[in-house]
């Protein structure tokens, strides 16, 4: 038997290697939102907007990072990214069922809206990469320095 029963324990806490309760709830939900805008998308076209969402819920978690807060300057990025992509979407949509109808000339709105909306999509997957290389870099730093 150990005299001291916490020297084989790491330094680490146990929930250190855990995801935070807040990012795999954003995680549940934008999980199960992308199967249900594929799935309502060919009936209500506006449906689709739900699977965008929930791909940016996935998005902001995963760009998580330890401690107090888990919301991380790159899960703001990713968000604000994440904001103008569905944001683009919508309007991106909007007119094109608005000249699809007839109600409106078809203009060059819809180009930019596009391109703004693969901007702001490669903005957030960038985001969420950076979460994870600097959460993976913490990571390795704290072992580093436990060891």
């Amino acid at each position: 038997m150990l005299s001291n029963p916490d020297a084989s324990r790491s330094a680490a806490p146990a929930d250190a290697g855990k995801m935070p309760l807040g990012a795999r709830r954003l995680v549940l939900i934008g999980g199960l939102c992308i199967p249900v805008g594929l799935v309502a998308g060919p009936y209500l076209f506006g449906l689709q907007l739900v699977a965008v969402a929930g791909v940016v819920a996935v998005a902001i978690a995963l760009s998580y990072r330890r401690g107090q807060s888990w919301f991380s300057r790159w899960s703001w990025l990713t968000t604000a990214a994440g904001a103008l992509w569905v944001t683009a979407t919508v309007v991106y949509w909007l007119s094109i069922v608005a000249a699809v109808d007839g109600s409106s000339s078809p203009s060059s709105l819809p180009t930019v809206l596009f391109y703004l909306g693969m901007a702001a999509l490669t903005v957030m997957v960038f985001g969420t990469i950076a979460g994870w290389t600097s959460r993976l870099l913490s990571d390795r730093r704290s072992v580093a320095a436990a060891q």
